[in-house]
């Protein structure tokens, strides 16, 4: 609930600050609005010091800091976007919200009952240390089950046993649920590692440490989830310098890092399907063969567990107990996350601590994962762009909000909470992906916090009660449109609506641009025959994402708050009007399949310092419109040509990807074409090259990706120096139908 509270400080600091430009605070409101922020603030600091909450008097008042909170930003939001819209040309509006007291009192409220429980410290409201994440001393006589985990063992029992002296500390990572705890169970209990060692310990913090002095002892550590939880123990376990083990289990890729060298970690992985299969065999059948009429069905159930144990390990339990034969299976593999719902509660309270323990601000970000499809992919730039229309970023100064985001994905990687499904030449990841049972876990909790809801023919995640008001909505290929028609009477304060994979013939209703509060609007694949002027109407918006095979109006410039611009045309090119270089927000302007020309008519000095993309774009109009002159911090830049290049680009000191292409290949040619010495990526297509360019090419000191795409080039071959400035830091070449003349 915290991070609710950091979305209303967020946009109560917006509108108090001194230099805002956008909002005029009416001077009889400015005192309760700061009086809001002070009891959001003091609230959130209290929510920060304290771990998750459980139990019946804590979870009502969780849903009360969050439903004040909502409210409030809900107040303060509809009241902005009335005055936008009545002052349409205004570049800033005098505002003076409705009265937040009553608000105000659900915080004061909140704040005595949230004192009161950790005053006398019941109801589960606890400060958070390091014992609430150690796990208690785990049955040792109990027989786990190792399928998957035999290289495991023996990589891991050549580490434990090796004749290195020195006390080594060894990580195993991986998400909750893999196996992390059986497998170092399994090492503590092996007769190899019980006669090695001459004490062994599964360590409880209470426990005493004294007697570790002088003995070669095998220590493990599970579930460590901070670097703080090592430094408050480390001193307990003395280096005898006789071979002694240290081994934890963390879900932290940094936990990892910090406790030991990167040649020390095991990283753990999910079971292929020869694996899940034979696990679920064992854990159903024992020592038995599978029944020939179960086994397709079974192997079906095994590949849609995903690779991970514990859910096998629940889901051969449910099998085992159940007596309605095959139809019974067949229901269970239809739907894998309810029969694990159904079966066992402890399974997701065990993926639940992954997100329990996320910092407030990344709690958004991993949920927002729930609105994709199962199995589903997503491009990096798409989900930084999503976040940072959503605010639920926070800008130090030093970086800009894409590069907090890079950050964040990365933190939730290394939590084992995302995957990099597909990385770029460079290295950099492309695409994410997320665990289907994670994300089952994301759907459960953006429903129990209003935070999302899934449209599809599996998912319904909407709580009993006619209060319950989604921020954000996400509909799927298998949802029927018109049902979606039928329930939008809920959705008044949607800030977020996402179709992801609808066919571009599904027509949208008007009632969709009535949700005049929208900040994302992710409807690519819904095409539009005509620029649909009722969007004109959600100056709220921050990401647009739609096709449209027509010009925009110069009404375009209403959507002021405007971040992030995609558009699909079958068009070859489209005319944007001048205005929208007026928007002050702008970060990234990208057209696919098509290419834009932009109205002569633009001639203004308007630096757009926060733009970082143009795509598809022409050339000539970037010169002579003095474009390239007023996107000083420009980061990804595509364009195009249908004459000779001749452009300086060097005085754009951020410029990290270009793209230059021709109309018909080989029809043009560069002639100049002065690049800045931070290009990392270059793509040049159906371009006609001298082989003298690529040396200029080649000493650029930060490429790391050159591709070349139906380009011919002049003279007989390239004469590359031979000296270490060459290409110094480039990671790949693709040549992709390339000629010479």
């Amino acid at each position: 609930m915290a991070y609710n509270l950091e979305s209303l400080i967020r946009i109560l600091r917006q509108i108090l600050h001194p230099d805002n430009e956008h909002w005029i605070l009416d001077h009889n409101k400015r005192p309760q609005m700061e009086s809001l922020l002070e009891k959001a603030s003091s609230l959130k600091k209290i929510l920060d010091k304290s771990s998750s909450a459980s139990g019946p008097m804590t979870e009502s008042l969780m849903s009360q800091i969050r439903d004040a909170a909502l409210k409030a930003e809900d107040i303060i939001e509809s009241h902005t976007v009335d005055q936008r819209l009545s002052n349409p040309g205004a570049q800033s509006c005098i505002i003076s919200p409705p009265d937040l007291q009553e608000v105000i009192q659900e915080l004061d409220s909140a704040m005595d009952k949230l004192q009161r429980i950790r005053e006398h410290g019941s109801d589960g409201m606890q400060n958070s240390s390091f014992s609430d994440a150690v796990s208690s001393t785990p049955d040792s006589t109990s027989k786990n089950t190792v399928v998957g985990l035999e290289e495991d063992l023996i990589k891991l029992k050549d580490r434990l046993t090796s004749l290195e002296n020195k006390l080594q500390v060894i990580p195993i990572i991986g998400m909750g649920g893999i196996g992390k705890t059986t497998l170092a169970q399994n090492l503590c209990n092996d007769p190899l590692i019980v006669s090695h060692f001459d004490t062994r310990a599964w360590i409880v913090i209470s426990q005493d440490y004294d007697r570790l002095t002088g003995e070669r002892y095998l220590v493990v550590l599970d579930d460590m989830w901070s670097t703080k939880a090592w430094d408050d123990v480390k001193m307990f376990f003395p280096d005898n310098n006789n071979r002694s083990r240290i081994m934890l289990t963390t879900r932290v890729s940094d936990v990892a890092n910090y406790v030991g060298s990167l040649s020390q970690h095991h990283q753990m992985h999910l079971l292929d399907k020869f694996e899940s299969w034979n696990l679920l065999q064992q854990k159903v059948f024992g020592e038995d063969n599978c029944p020939p009429e179960l086994e397709k069905i079974g192997r079906s159930i095994a590949s849609n567990c995903g690779g991970l144990p514990l859910a096998i390990h629940v889901i051969g339990g449910l099998l085992s107990e159940a007596k309605g034969g095959r139809d019974f299976w067949e229901h269970v593999a239809n739907d894998i996350s309810s029969a694990i719902a159904e079966k066992d509660e402890h399974f997701y309270n065990i993926l639940a601590l992954s997100y329990n323990y996320l910092p407030i601000h990344l709690k958004p970000c991993f949920m927002y994962m729930g609105a994709l499809p199962e199995d589903h992919e997503i491009r990096a730039s798409k989900l930084i762009r999503i976040w940072v229309a959503e605010g639920f970023l926070k800008s130090n100064g030093d970086k800009s909000l894409e590069e907090i985001a890079e950050e964040n994905l990365q933190v939730l990687v290394d939590r084992n909470l995302l995957m990099v499904r597909e990385r770029k030449s460079n290295g950099k990841a492309k695409n994410y992906g997320i665990h289907d049972l994670l994300r089952d876990l994301c759907v459960k909790k953006a429903a129990q916090d209003k935070f999302l809801h899934v449209k599809n023919r599996q998912v319904h995640n909407v709580p009993e009660g006619s209060s319950y008001f989604p921020r954000r909505v996400s509909v799927h290929q298998s949802y029927r449109i018109r049902d979606v028609y039928g329930s939008t009477e809920f959705m008044p304060l949607v800030r977020s609506f996402l179709c992801i994979g609808l066919a571009s013939r599904v027509i949208l209703s008007p009632v969709f641009f009535a949700l005049r509060l929208l900040r994302v609007l992710d409807v690519l694949h819904i095409e539009f025959h005509q620029f649909p002027t009722e969007l004109l109407g959600l100056v709220n918006l921050r990401y647009l994402a739609f096709s449209c095979n027509s010009d925009f109006p110069s009404a375009i410039s209403r959507l002021w708050n405007l971040q992030t611009l995609i558009v699909r045309s079958s068009l070859f090119y489209m005319y944007l009007p001048s205005e929208i270089w007026e928007m002050p927000e702008l970060r990234h302007i990208e057209f696919k399949k098509t290419r834009i020309n932009i109205d002569d008519a633009y001639r203004k000095k308007n630096v757009q310092r926060k733009l970082q993309t143009i795509s598809c774009t022409t050339l000539d109009q970037l010169i002579d419109c003095n474009i390239l002159g007023n996107i000083p911090n420009i980061r990804n830049l595509g364009i195009h040509s249908a004459n000779t290049i001749h452009v300086d680009l060097s005085h754009l000191h951020r410029l990290e990807t270009l793209e230059c292409s021709a109309r018909k290949w080989s029809r043009t040619s560069i002639s100049e074409l002065n690049f800045p010495p931070s290009i990392r990526k270059l793509t040049l297509s159906k371009l006609t090259l001298h082989w003298r360019f690529m040396t200029t090419v080649g000493l650029l000191p930060n490429l790391e990706v050159l591709k070349l795409r139906k380009c011919t080039f002049k003279g007989q071959e390239m004469q590359p120096r031979d000296d270490e400035e060459w290409v110094p830091n480039t990671r790949g070449v693709l040549l992709i139908a390339v000629s010479t003349t």
